[in-house]
């Protein structure tokens, strides 16, 4: 097939990858025939598309299946064994790939719509709570996966150019960074977390819930939630909702809430960081720095006067 990729799309790709999207790009109508040609696929224009190729397509046989072509090497593997991993009946199925080309052919998940497309917070939070619950197992023996430790690192690396992360003050970055370390040292069992598990990675599947596009991150269980609660906030009564989701969420999975704000906190300091990096500063991120900093007081005071 032939059309034109979204310019979006295109500029988020040299953003991210700079010559190597360029690389990339220029041969995307011949890695598109390929797959076409490889797999007997008749692919039909892409989902809406982020910062990898995503599209539905039929097989020579008549079975609906979704292409998955990825920019990044690393990214590539880590999502092909993150799902191997995790592999079970909430996790989507891969039915082929070529690491070389850094493809994926996936099972299609019907009817698909996202997790996000349910209005009432609290039956939403549920779904996905159940889902995590699932999900995640103990960490794996030599994954080559990401861990938390990435994550502090990167924390540091951003506290020590903190001029350029303006709204996010150095004294709020230190304070991430100070955090993150303590957590990260005091991890007592580590688990194997999807890493991006948010309203718009799982999708209906039948009568159950699935989900998509796992980052692969080893760490505590506490910070799986995290990604969640910086997705889908409403315009009005942010801590509120945050707080329902907090509450669902430490009482289903077992989880300690105060640890659970504490990387609620130094994540939103780093996503926004991440934001800010990209060039688009996310609002809705910047906002919750002061919400899990208001629910960590409330949580403390709280456990001070038990």
């Amino acid at each position: 097939m032939s059309y034109k990729l979204p310019d979006l799309f295109i500029e988020q790709l040299k953003g991210v990858h700079g010559d190597k999207a360029s690389e990339w790009l220029n041969n995307f109508a011949g890695l598109i025939a390929d797959c076409e040609e490889m797999y007997g696929l008749h692919i039909k224009q892409p989902f809406n598309l982020s910062y990898n190729f995503v599209a539905p397509a039929t097989t020579s046989e008549g079975s609906e299946v979704v292409l998955k072509v990825v920019v990044d090497l690393k990214e590539f593997e880590a999502e092909l064994r993150s799902l191997k991993l995790l592999s079970g009946e909430s996790t989507v199925k891969v039915l082929a790939f070529d690491s070389e080309r850094r493809i994926m052919i996936l099972e299609r998940i019907q009817p698909g719509q996202t997790l996000a497309e349910i209005e009432d917070d609290d039956k939403a939070t549920l779904i996905a709570a159940n889902v995590m619950k699932k999900l995640m197992i103990p960490a794996p023996v030599d994954s080559n996966l990401s861990t938390v430790l990435d994550r502090e690192y990167t924390l540091k690396r951003i506290y020590q150019n903190y001029n350029s992360y303006q709204p996010v003050s150095k004294a709020t970055i230190e304070e991430a960074l100070f955090i993150t370390k303590k957590l990260n040292s005091s991890i007592d069992k580590p688990y194997l977390l999807h890493g991006d598990l948010h309203h718009y990675n799982i999708l209906a599947n039948g009568d159950s819930w699935t989900v998509i596009d796992p980052k692969g991150l080893i760490g505590d269980r506490e910070y799986e939630v995290v990604q969640y609660l910086l997705n889908k906030l409403p315009k009005y009564q942010v801590e509120e909702v945050t707080e329902n989701r907090v509450d669902i969420f430490v009482n289903l999975l077992n989880l300690n809430k105060e640890r659970l704000l504490l990387r609620a906190y130094s994540h939103a300091v780093l996503a926004t960081c991440w934001t800010i990096e990209d060039g688009n500063i996310h609002d809705d991120f910047l906002r919750t720095i002061q919400v899990f900093k208001n629910l960590l007081r409330k949580c403390i005071n709280k456990s001070a006067l038990l």
